[in-house]
């Protein structure tokens, strides 16, 4: 999880930032303040997710949690689809940097950052 977060800044902010902007839309992502994010990662998997629970339940289980405690019960049903999947601009964004969205995903596996600390 911890990997994902990193890559999380290069890879899908800045696209989403560019097709909202295309639109004339600023985004906000307010489960990405750095106070909200130290603690999910200070928490255990298992409870912010359960994947063995039906999609709609299991998965993002912890925001669905505090959605209910909020009264909103109704969007924390929803199957949950990141804005890239549902507007289909990851695979064209892919197929325009790498060729192909296979080539995407196979050069996003083997990806790696060396840092040298002294």
């Amino acid at each position: 999880m911890r990997e994902d977060v990193r890559r999380l800044w290069r890879r899908n902010l800045g696209r989403d930032d560019r097709c909202l902007s295309d639109h004339g839309r600023e985004p906000r992502f307010p489960f990405l303040d750095e106070g909200v994010m130290s603690a999910l990662l200070a928490l255990p998997l298992p409870r912010i997710t359960d994947l063995h629970l039906p999609p709609g339940t299991g998965d993002k289980l912890i925001l669905r949690q505090i959605a209910c405690k909020l009264g909103l019960r109704g969007a924390a049903a929803l199957p949950k689809r990141a804005i890239q999947f549902g507007s289909r601009i990851a695979k064209e964004a892919n197929k325009r940097d790498f060729g192909s969205n296979r080539a995407a995903n196979s050069a996003a596996v083997g990806e790696r950052s060396i840092f040298v600390t002294t």
